[in-house]
């Protein structure tokens, strides 16, 4: 009976040390431990950063903070007129700009000829793929409009692919390159109501952490952004809180922290931002996946029946208007 005792004392010991060693690891990761410095991806030499989706959101503040940090910007996007806008903002901070008008949702053989030709004509450091959609709000699966679906493959998924193809060649021939792709929690913790989006944010993870082996050895960073909710249009919240924080503040950790996880586990993958940091911590290390899933169904499917009462409310009030 002594002897038990004693071995079941040192494993738990062990496992108080593991979660220690854990802890402290994560606050160093958080509060202390420095990224790499943008100058190694050519900050303020002249390079480009790429950003995708780059007129609203979290593209925009960082479009705009990479030019901050000295880089010219390629921006990329749908509309022409807020690409001009975003133009004259961009070259108001000191740098170059360009534009190029994309819908990533149908994008043809000749558009990504042109894409790649401007990619080429410039020395690019960063690229970042931010571009992305998600659902109207929550809905089973049959729900959810081919539109819809097809938006969600060649948005969140295909458009990453193409682009980081087109930068690769040059950034694996300088030994020198950094690619963020956005990720998202639907990845972390899969939801229910949100399957599609939920599954391209998957793939965006396991295909950051892919190529981001390949490339290691070129001196190539490629990091999966792994994000919980930030005020945009996007998320459909307008005001922060100690979990959801405004674009700029949460864009600054990003690019302060490249290379540092955070508070995830995943190889290659950055939660750098305190709040989502912690929650991504015990997601992943304490919580059960069922109960996590489970978790993630009841909440999803309250959004869900919330929003069919405002689109009924909404209908009902229109036929009361034409009546």
């Amino acid at each position: 009976m002594a002897c038990l005792q004693t071995v079941f004392s040192y494993i738990g010991i062990a496992v108080v040390a593991y979660y220690a060693s854990l802890i402290v690891t994560f606050a160093y990761d958080v509060f202390v431990r420095p990224g790499v410095k943008l100058s190694k991806f050519g900050a303020g030499q002249g390079f480009w950063a790429i950003v995708t989706g780059c007129t609203d959101g979290l593209g925009r503040e960082t479009a705009l903070e990479l030019a901050r940090k000295g880089f010219n910007i390629l921006l990329v996007s749908r509309s022409q007129d807020k690409l001009d806008l975003m133009a004259t903002e961009v070259r108001a901070l000191g740098v170059e700009a360009r534009v190029l008008a994309v819908d990533f949702a149908k994008v043809s053989v000749e558009q990504w000829a042109e894409i790649q030709q401007q990619v080429d004509d410039v020395r690019v450091g960063v690229l970042v793929n931010n571009v992305g959609v998600s659902y109207d709000y929550p809905m089973f699966l049959e729900e959810v409009s081919e539109e819809t679906v097809d938006a969600l493959v060649d948005i969140n998924m295909r458009a990453m692919v193409k682009m980081t193809r087109t930068v690769l060649p040059q950034m694996k021939e300088r030994k020198s390159g950094l690619i963020l792709n956005s990720g998202s929690f639907a990845a972390l913790l899969p939801s229910p109501f949100l399957s599609v989006y939920s599954g391209s944010k998957g793939f965006v993870k396991y295909f950051s952490q892919s190529v981001a082996s390949e490339v290691a050895k070129d001196g190539i960073i490629v990091e999966h952004l792994q994000t919980y909710f930030v005020c945009s249009k996007m998320s459909k919240t307008k005001k922060p809180n100690f979990f959801i924080p405004l674009p700029k503040p949460y864009i600054k950790t990003i690019l302060n922290k490249i290379g540092v996880q955070g508070g995830s586990s995943e190889p290659y993958t950055s939660v750098p931002f305190f709040s989502h940091a912690l929650m991504a911590f015990v997601a992943e290390r304490l919580v059960p996946k069922q109960a996590a899933i489970d978790y993630n169904f009841n909440l999803l499917n309250g959004l869900r029946k919330r929003a069919l009462k405002k689109i009924q409310r909404e209908q009902e009030a229109d036929k009361a208007k034409t009546a």
